[in-house]
Protein backbone atom coordinates (compact mmCIF):
# COMPACT_ATOMS: atom_id res chain seq x y z
CA UNK A 1 0.00 0.00 0.00
CA UNK A 2 3.14 2.39 1.16
CA UNK A 3 4.76 1.62 -2.50
CA UNK A 4 1.48 2.05 -4.41
CA UNK A 5 0.91 5.80 -2.84
CA UNK A 6 5.03 5.88 -3.45
CA UNK A 7 5.06 5.38 -7.11
CA UNK A 8 1.71 5.42 -8.19
CA UNK A 9 -0.06 7.87 -6.53
CA UNK A 10 2.91 10.18 -7.20
CA UNK A 11 2.71 9.21 -11.17
CA UNK A 12 -0.78 9.77 -12.08
CA UNK A 13 -0.81 13.03 -10.05
CA UNK A 14 1.87 14.41 -11.42
CA UNK A 15 0.96 13.51 -14.75
CA UNK A 16 -2.55 14.32 -14.25
CA UNK A 17 -2.61 17.19 -16.83
CA UNK A 18 -1.20 15.09 -19.37
CA UNK A 19 -3.78 11.98 -18.74
CA UNK A 20 -6.73 14.79 -19.18
CA UNK A 21 -5.81 15.84 -22.33
CA UNK A 22 -5.55 12.38 -23.82
CA UNK A 23 -8.42 11.16 -22.51
CA UNK A 24 -10.26 14.57 -23.55
CA UNK A 25 -9.00 13.78 -27.21
CA UNK A 26 -9.54 10.11 -27.57
CA UNK A 27 -13.25 10.27 -25.43
CA UNK A 28 -13.89 13.91 -24.91
CA UNK A 29 -14.10 15.25 -28.26
CA UNK A 30 -16.27 12.30 -29.64
CA UNK A 31 -19.78 12.67 -29.26
CA UNK A 32 -20.89 9.66 -27.54
CA UNK A 33 -23.34 8.04 -29.76
CA UNK A 34 -19.69 7.21 -32.67
CA UNK A 35 -17.20 7.08 -29.29
CA UNK A 36 -17.10 2.72 -30.42
CA UNK A 37 -16.95 3.38 -34.23
CA UNK A 38 -14.23 5.87 -33.32
CA UNK A 39 -12.10 3.31 -31.71
CA UNK A 40 -13.13 0.63 -33.67
CA UNK A 41 -11.29 2.45 -36.84
CA UNK A 42 -8.97 4.00 -35.29
CA UNK A 43 -7.67 0.60 -33.39
CA UNK A 44 -8.32 -1.22 -36.74
CA UNK A 45 -6.33 1.52 -38.86
CA UNK A 46 -3.28 0.96 -37.03
CA UNK A 47 -3.73 -3.36 -36.70
CA UNK A 48 -3.95 -3.08 -40.71
CA UNK A 49 -1.31 -1.11 -41.30
CA UNK A 50 2.45 -1.65 -40.46
CA UNK A 51 3.48 2.10 -40.71
CA UNK A 52 0.70 3.29 -38.52
CA UNK A 53 1.00 0.01 -36.14
CA UNK A 54 5.04 0.63 -35.48
CA UNK A 55 4.07 4.41 -34.59
CA UNK A 56 1.58 3.15 -32.25
CA UNK A 57 4.13 0.72 -30.43
CA UNK A 58 6.79 3.68 -30.58
CA UNK A 59 4.60 5.85 -28.25
CA UNK A 60 3.83 2.94 -25.96
CA UNK A 61 7.79 3.11 -25.65
CA UNK A 62 8.10 6.47 -24.77
CA UNK A 63 5.01 5.70 -22.19
CA UNK A 64 7.06 3.22 -20.59
CA UNK A 65 10.13 5.21 -20.82
CA UNK A 66 8.00 7.80 -19.16
CA UNK A 67 7.27 5.33 -16.82
CA UNK A 68 10.63 4.00 -16.17
CA UNK A 69 12.10 7.38 -15.77
CA UNK A 70 10.08 8.11 -12.93
CA UNK A 71 10.36 5.33 -11.05
CA UNK A 72 14.26 5.70 -11.22
CA UNK A 73 13.80 9.72 -10.21
CA UNK A 74 11.90 8.42 -7.41
CA UNK A 75 14.71 6.15 -6.57
CA UNK A 76 17.94 8.80 -7.15
CA UNK A 77 15.86 11.62 -4.72
CA UNK A 78 17.52 12.05 -1.18
CA UNK A 79 13.77 11.36 0.31
CA UNK A 80 13.27 8.11 -0.76
CA UNK A 81 16.88 6.44 0.43
CA UNK A 82 14.69 4.51 2.42
CA UNK A 83 13.41 2.38 -0.28
CA UNK A 84 16.90 1.14 -0.72
CA UNK A 85 16.60 -0.53 2.41
CA UNK A 86 12.77 -1.60 1.73
CA UNK A 87 13.24 -3.08 -1.56
CA UNK A 88 16.73 -3.97 -1.37
CA UNK A 89 16.05 -6.92 1.50
CA UNK A 90 13.55 -8.58 -1.38
CA UNK A 91 14.97 -11.78 -2.94
CA UNK A 92 13.27 -14.06 -5.76
CA UNK A 93 9.84 -14.24 -6.40
CA UNK A 94 8.75 -11.81 -4.05
CA UNK A 95 11.20 -9.40 -5.37
CA UNK A 96 10.60 -9.73 -9.35
CA UNK A 97 6.56 -9.93 -8.11
CA UNK A 98 7.27 -6.26 -6.30
CA UNK A 99 8.44 -4.47 -8.95
CA UNK A 100 6.50 -6.17 -11.82
CA UNK A 101 3.11 -4.60 -9.71
CA UNK A 102 4.66 -1.08 -9.15
CA UNK A 103 5.75 -0.72 -13.03
CA UNK A 104 2.37 -2.36 -14.25
CA UNK A 105 0.41 -0.25 -11.96
CA UNK A 106 2.46 3.02 -13.88
CA UNK A 107 1.90 1.07 -17.42
CA UNK A 108 -1.60 -0.09 -17.12
CA UNK A 109 -3.17 2.50 -19.47
CA UNK A 110 -1.28 1.45 -22.60
CA UNK A 111 -2.43 -2.11 -21.63
CA UNK A 112 -5.78 -1.65 -21.22
CA UNK A 113 -5.69 -0.13 -24.62
CA UNK A 114 -3.16 -2.66 -26.45
CA UNK A 115 -5.66 -5.62 -24.86
CA UNK A 116 -8.50 -4.34 -26.94
CA UNK A 117 -6.74 -4.12 -29.74
CA UNK A 118 -5.33 -7.55 -29.33
CA UNK A 119 -9.06 -8.62 -29.06
CA UNK A 120 -9.87 -6.83 -32.09
CA UNK A 121 -7.24 -7.74 -34.04
CA UNK A 122 -7.73 -11.61 -33.58
CA UNK A 123 -11.00 -10.92 -34.64
CA UNK A 124 -10.39 -9.35 -37.49
CA UNK A 125 -7.67 -12.04 -38.53
CA UNK A 126 -4.62 -9.74 -38.20
CA UNK A 127 -2.68 -12.59 -36.46
CA UNK A 128 0.67 -10.62 -37.06
CA UNK A 129 -0.64 -7.66 -35.30
CA UNK A 130 -1.63 -9.80 -32.60
CA UNK A 131 1.80 -11.06 -32.20
CA UNK A 132 3.70 -8.18 -32.32
CA UNK A 133 1.64 -6.96 -30.06
CA UNK A 134 1.64 -9.00 -27.30
CA UNK A 135 5.44 -9.77 -27.50
CA UNK A 136 6.30 -5.69 -27.68
CA UNK A 137 4.10 -5.60 -24.60
CA UNK A 138 5.77 -8.54 -22.68
CA UNK A 139 9.00 -6.75 -23.28
CA UNK A 140 7.60 -3.86 -22.25
CA UNK A 141 6.54 -5.25 -18.69
CA UNK A 142 9.82 -7.74 -18.57
CA UNK A 143 12.71 -5.47 -19.55
CA UNK A 144 12.00 -2.39 -17.09
CA UNK A 145 11.80 -4.81 -14.03
CA UNK A 146 15.98 -5.64 -14.77
CA UNK A 147 16.78 -2.12 -14.95
CA UNK A 148 15.06 -1.37 -11.42
CA UNK A 149 17.04 -4.70 -9.80
CA UNK A 150 20.06 -3.19 -11.10
CA UNK A 151 19.32 0.84 -9.40
CA UNK A 152 18.75 -0.89 -6.35
CA UNK A 153 21.81 -3.26 -6.33
CA UNK A 154 23.94 -0.41 -7.33
CA UNK A 155 22.92 3.05 -6.01
CA UNK A 156 25.51 5.46 -6.88
CA UNK A 157 25.84 4.02 -10.30
CA UNK A 158 24.68 6.47 -13.34
CA UNK A 159 22.17 5.50 -15.87
CA UNK A 160 22.98 4.56 -19.19
CA UNK A 161 21.34 7.35 -21.18
CA UNK A 162 23.33 10.20 -18.92
CA UNK A 163 26.69 7.75 -19.44
CA UNK A 164 25.93 7.67 -23.39
CA UNK A 165 25.42 11.67 -22.87
CA UNK A 166 28.20 12.41 -21.32
CA UNK A 167 30.45 10.57 -23.62
CA UNK A 168 29.01 12.11 -26.88
CA UNK A 169 29.60 15.69 -25.13
CA UNK A 170 33.58 13.70 -24.88
CA UNK A 171 33.68 13.10 -28.40
CA UNK A 172 31.64 15.69 -30.26
CA UNK A 173 31.97 19.40 -29.90
CA UNK A 174 28.38 20.57 -30.78
CA UNK A 175 28.04 22.97 -33.16
CA UNK A 176 26.06 25.99 -33.20
CA UNK A 177 23.57 24.58 -35.20
CA UNK A 178 22.54 22.07 -32.81
CA UNK A 179 22.12 23.56 -29.75
CA UNK A 180 18.48 24.02 -30.01
CA UNK A 181 18.24 20.11 -31.17
CA UNK A 182 20.25 19.06 -27.98
CA UNK A 183 18.30 21.07 -25.72
CA UNK A 184 14.94 19.43 -26.81
CA UNK A 185 16.25 16.00 -26.75
CA UNK A 186 17.50 16.81 -23.31
CA UNK A 187 14.57 18.74 -21.35
CA UNK A 188 12.24 18.97 -24.23
CA UNK A 189 12.14 15.44 -24.65
CA UNK A 190 7.96 15.31 -24.14
CA UNK A 191 6.91 18.32 -25.82
CA UNK A 192 9.73 17.05 -28.89
CA UNK A 193 7.87 13.20 -28.70
CA UNK A 194 4.08 14.61 -28.97
CA UNK A 195 5.25 16.31 -31.76
CA UNK A 196 6.97 13.99 -34.10
CA UNK A 197 4.20 11.45 -32.85
CA UNK A 198 1.50 13.84 -34.11
CA UNK A 199 3.19 14.47 -37.29
CA UNK A 200 3.66 10.76 -38.26
CA UNK A 201 -0.30 10.21 -37.96
CA UNK A 202 -0.60 13.58 -40.34
CA UNK A 203 1.38 11.94 -42.93
CA UNK A 204 -0.09 8.71 -42.53
CA UNK A 205 -3.85 9.96 -42.45
CA UNK A 206 -2.70 12.21 -45.70
CA UNK A 207 -1.44 9.69 -47.75
CA UNK A 208 -3.90 7.31 -46.89
CA UNK A 209 -6.76 8.92 -47.63
CA UNK A 210 -5.42 10.41 -51.06
CA UNK A 211 -7.29 9.56 -53.71
CA UNK A 212 -5.80 7.73 -57.09
CA UNK A 213 -3.78 9.23 -58.56
CA UNK A 214 -1.43 10.95 -56.93
CA UNK A 215 -2.10 14.56 -56.13
CA UNK A 216 0.82 16.96 -55.10
CA UNK A 217 -1.65 19.49 -53.71
CA UNK A 218 -2.78 17.47 -51.52
CA UNK A 219 0.06 15.93 -49.87
CA UNK A 220 1.64 19.63 -49.71
CA UNK A 221 -1.75 20.84 -47.71
CA UNK A 222 -1.23 17.62 -45.38
CA UNK A 223 2.57 18.79 -45.17
CA UNK A 224 1.42 22.20 -43.90
CA UNK A 225 -0.58 20.64 -41.15
CA UNK A 226 2.92 18.79 -40.20
CA UNK A 227 4.02 22.28 -40.01
CA UNK A 228 1.59 23.50 -37.90
CA UNK A 229 2.77 21.20 -35.41
CA UNK A 230 6.23 22.23 -34.68
CA UNK A 231 5.21 26.13 -34.33
CA UNK A 232 5.26 25.83 -30.50
CA UNK A 233 8.65 24.34 -30.58
CA UNK A 234 9.74 27.37 -33.52
CA UNK A 235 8.13 29.88 -30.27
CA UNK A 236 10.22 27.95 -27.85
CA UNK A 237 13.62 28.22 -30.09
CA UNK A 238 13.48 32.19 -29.25
CA UNK A 239 12.90 31.67 -25.68
CA UNK A 240 16.01 29.16 -26.01
CA UNK A 241 18.21 31.70 -27.89
CA UNK A 242 17.62 34.77 -25.20
CA UNK A 243 18.25 32.77 -22.07
CA UNK A 244 21.26 30.54 -23.45
CA UNK A 245 23.06 31.91 -25.96
CA UNK A 246 22.13 35.90 -26.05
CA UNK A 247 26.29 35.87 -26.12
CA UNK A 248 26.28 34.38 -29.83
CA UNK A 249 25.68 37.97 -31.36
CA UNK A 250 29.39 38.47 -30.39
CA UNK A 251 30.81 35.56 -32.43
CA UNK A 252 33.20 36.12 -35.29
CA UNK A 253 30.27 34.81 -38.13
CA UNK A 254 28.69 36.47 -41.06
CA UNK A 255 25.50 37.17 -41.48
CA UNK A 256 24.73 34.78 -44.30
CA UNK A 257 26.33 31.61 -41.99
CA UNK A 258 23.82 32.59 -39.27
CA UNK A 259 21.41 32.01 -41.73
CA UNK A 260 22.78 28.80 -42.87
CA UNK A 261 22.91 27.73 -39.34
CA UNK A 262 19.28 28.47 -38.83
CA UNK A 263 18.61 26.43 -41.80
CA UNK A 264 20.67 23.56 -41.48
CA UNK A 265 18.96 23.34 -37.44
CA UNK A 266 15.68 23.28 -38.93
CA UNK A 267 16.09 20.45 -41.90
CA UNK A 268 17.68 18.21 -38.83
CA UNK A 269 14.47 18.79 -36.87
CA UNK A 270 12.31 18.15 -39.54
CA UNK A 271 14.70 15.23 -40.81
CA UNK A 272 11.96 12.30 -38.98
CA UNK A 273 9.55 13.49 -41.52
CA UNK A 274 11.16 14.17 -44.38
CA UNK A 275 12.64 10.43 -43.92
CA UNK A 276 8.93 8.80 -43.78
CA UNK A 277 7.64 10.93 -46.32
CA UNK A 278 10.01 9.49 -48.70
CA UNK A 279 9.02 5.84 -47.36
CA UNK A 280 5.86 6.77 -48.20
CA UNK A 281 6.08 8.17 -51.71
CA UNK A 282 8.99 7.18 -53.06
CA UNK A 283 6.69 5.26 -55.76
CA UNK A 284 4.85 8.25 -56.44
CA UNK A 285 6.60 10.86 -56.07
CA UNK A 286 10.00 11.74 -58.17
CA UNK A 287 13.07 13.20 -57.05
CA UNK A 288 12.12 17.50 -57.55
CA UNK A 289 8.46 16.42 -55.17
CA UNK A 290 10.64 15.54 -52.39
CA UNK A 291 13.17 18.21 -53.08
CA UNK A 292 9.80 20.23 -52.83
CA UNK A 293 8.69 18.89 -49.69
CA UNK A 294 12.24 19.51 -47.94
CA UNK A 295 12.19 23.28 -49.22
CA UNK A 296 8.91 24.31 -48.52
CA UNK A 297 8.95 22.69 -44.69
CA UNK A 298 12.66 24.23 -43.72
CA UNK A 299 11.25 27.10 -45.40
CA UNK A 300 8.05 27.83 -43.51
CA UNK A 301 9.88 27.08 -39.86
CA UNK A 302 13.12 29.29 -41.09
CA UNK A 303 10.30 32.01 -41.76
CA UNK A 304 7.99 31.95 -38.35
CA UNK A 305 11.39 31.93 -36.69
CA UNK A 306 12.50 35.45 -38.36
CA UNK A 307 9.42 36.56 -37.04
CA UNK A 308 10.06 36.28 -33.64
CA UNK A 309 12.96 38.87 -34.75
CA UNK A 310 9.76 41.83 -34.22
CA UNK A 311 9.64 43.10 -30.60
CA UNK A 312 6.43 43.02 -28.97
CA UNK A 313 5.21 39.67 -30.58
CA UNK A 314 3.83 37.55 -28.00
CA UNK A 315 2.52 33.87 -28.64
CA UNK A 316 -1.28 35.39 -29.58
CA UNK A 317 0.09 37.54 -32.23
CA UNK A 318 2.83 34.83 -33.18
CA UNK A 319 0.18 32.36 -33.95
CA UNK A 320 -2.21 34.77 -35.70
CA UNK A 321 0.53 35.84 -38.29
CA UNK A 322 1.69 31.66 -38.18
CA UNK A 323 -2.12 30.49 -39.38
CA UNK A 324 -2.40 34.09 -42.29
CA UNK A 325 1.20 32.36 -43.57
CA UNK A 326 -1.09 28.98 -43.89
CA UNK A 327 -3.55 30.81 -45.10
CA UNK A 328 -1.38 32.35 -48.03
CA UNK A 329 0.76 29.07 -48.06
CA UNK A 330 -2.88 27.17 -49.38
CA UNK A 331 -3.76 29.46 -51.77
CA UNK A 332 -0.62 29.32 -53.42
CA UNK A 333 -0.63 25.60 -53.45
CA UNK A 334 -3.88 25.30 -55.00
CA UNK A 335 -2.69 27.24 -57.13
CA UNK A 336 0.05 25.39 -58.74
CA UNK A 337 2.15 28.59 -57.24
CA UNK A 338 4.73 25.73 -55.12
CA UNK A 339 8.57 27.62 -56.04
CA UNK A 340 7.01 30.77 -55.97
CA UNK A 341 5.74 30.16 -52.41
CA UNK A 342 9.23 28.79 -51.69
CA UNK A 343 11.34 31.38 -53.15
CA UNK A 344 9.12 34.37 -51.32
CA UNK A 345 9.56 32.90 -47.80
CA UNK A 346 13.12 32.85 -48.48
CA UNK A 347 13.24 36.00 -49.43
CA UNK A 348 11.09 37.09 -46.28
CA UNK A 349 12.69 35.56 -43.94
CA UNK A 350 16.81 36.27 -44.91
CA UNK A 351 15.20 39.90 -45.38
CA UNK A 352 14.02 40.02 -42.00
CA UNK A 353 16.82 38.83 -40.25
CA UNK A 354 18.87 40.77 -41.68
CA UNK A 355 17.28 43.90 -40.76
CA UNK A 356 16.86 42.48 -37.23
CA UNK A 357 18.93 40.31 -36.00
CA UNK A 358 21.57 42.57 -34.59
CA UNK A 359 18.73 45.16 -33.76
CA UNK A 360 16.70 42.30 -31.65
CA UNK A 361 16.36 42.61 -27.89
CA UNK A 362 15.01 39.62 -25.90
CA UNK A 363 12.10 40.60 -23.65
CA UNK A 364 13.04 41.31 -20.00
CA UNK A 365 10.18 38.58 -18.76
CA UNK A 366 12.40 36.22 -20.78
CA UNK A 367 16.24 37.27 -19.64
CA UNK A 368 15.31 37.80 -15.73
Amino acid sequence: MALSKIFTGSFYAKNAAIFFLVFYFFFGIVPGNMLLSYHLTLIRGFTGNVDFLCLVLLGWAVYNAKCVLFILKTLSARESLYLYATLGVLEGREKWSTWFRIHFSLYLPALTYSAAAVCIAWNDKHIGAVVTIVLFQLLMLILPLFVYDRKIKNPGTTSLFIRWQQKLNRLFTKPLWAYYIYELLNNGSRSLFITKGVTGLIIIATYSLMEQPYELRFMLVGLLLVLLAHTVLVFNHRQFDDLKLSMSIQLPLPLWKRYAHTLLGYFVLLLPEFIFLVVRTYQVAGPLDQLLFISLSVSMLVMWRMLLYFPGLDQDKYFRWVLISIVVALFMILGYLYWYLVIGLQVLAFTIFSLRYYKYEPPLAEVQ
